[in-house]
């Protein structure tokens, strides 16, 4: 299994001020270290912006980034046939675009979505046969 980890669960995985710190730490420990997960390129993106206007050290932001970019992530390229997929899975399930992002790339790769997001969670369970959501209740 190969998840699609949303970038707020990695936020609230390093942050321990986040409201859902906890719960984010356990997802993340229940996927072993030697598999990587699958983000979208925009991952670094979003994870590096939201660090940022939290305020987060510099120090901080180069560690992050470089994590990112090792082996524990597979960034997916933004192509055609995401973007298509995406745009899809907003207009099924009425969802922000990086959301529809991340539904987009799990339903395509076949794997589970690890998400915080209880709104994702319940419009794509209910939309989308065979996607698994795993989320932090």
């Amino acid at each position: 299994m190969t998840p699609v980890l949303d970038a707020s669960v990695f936020i609230a995985a390093i942050s321990p001020t986040e409201r859902h710190h906890p719960q984010a730490r356990l997802l993340l420990e229940s996927h072993p270290e030697t598999e990587p997960f699958l983000v979208p390129e925009l991952f670094r993106v979003e994870v590096i912006a939201g660090l940022s206007r939290r305020g987060e050290p510099a120090e901080l932001l180069d560690t992050v980034d470089a994590v990112i970019r090792g082996p524990r992530f597979f960034a997916c390229p933004l192509d055609a046939e995401l973007i298509q997929r995406a745009v899809d899975v907003a207009r099924i399930a009425h969802l922000r675009a990086y959301d529809a992002v991340y539904v987009a790339l799990a339903l395509l790769r076949g794997q589970p979505l690890l998400t915080l997001d209880a709104e994702v969670a319940e419009r794509c369970g209910a939309s989308f046969e065979g996607l698994r959501v795993l989320w932090a209740r």
